[in-house]
């Protein structure tokens, strides 16, 4: 298990919010699935989504995009290429990803809820947004 992975699990653990993990095969087959959906520009390094995507300057929305979205479980997982791959951490409300973050080291990330409807990517400068996602965050622009 990756380092992102633990210290999300810990956190969450210290905050009283339910945050999970699906087991290897179910993690690598829904990462598979969203990422041929939306075919993001950079699944490792710098992760973004590129064209057609809504973006928002990371300052001042990091910890409060979240808010925005629909209260449902959330799926989270991270650069395709470093220690977390193939790994998915699930959070219970996609409306306290933020706080969660906040009380976590830095870290880029993809988000979409079960069906796939959206993908947000967060990095070092931005937040991205295609799908279903786009309406809720076009607010904070």
């Amino acid at each position: 298990m990756g380092q992102n992975i633990q210290e999300l699990l810990q956190v969450g653990q210290q905050l009283g919010i339910h945050v999970t993990t699906l087991d290897q095969q179910q993690a690598q087959h829904y990462i598979e699935r969203v990422l041929a959906r939306y075919k993001p520009d950079q699944t490792s390094s710098h992760l973004s989504i590129g064209t057609g995507a809504l973006t928002l300057p990371l300052e001042p929305h990091e910890f409060t995009y979240s808010e925005m979205l629909e209260q449902e479980p959330v799926y989270m997982f991270f650069d395709q290429e470093g220690a977390d791959r193939q790994q998915v951490v699930v959070i219970q409300d996609a409306r306290i990803v933020g706080k969660l973050m906040e009380n976590a080291f830095g870290m880029e990330y993809f988000l979409s809820n079960e069906q796939a409807e959206f993908l947000i990517t967060v990095n070092w400068y931005t937040i991205q947004a295609v799908g279903t996602a786009i309406s809720h965050l076009a607010r904070l622009k």
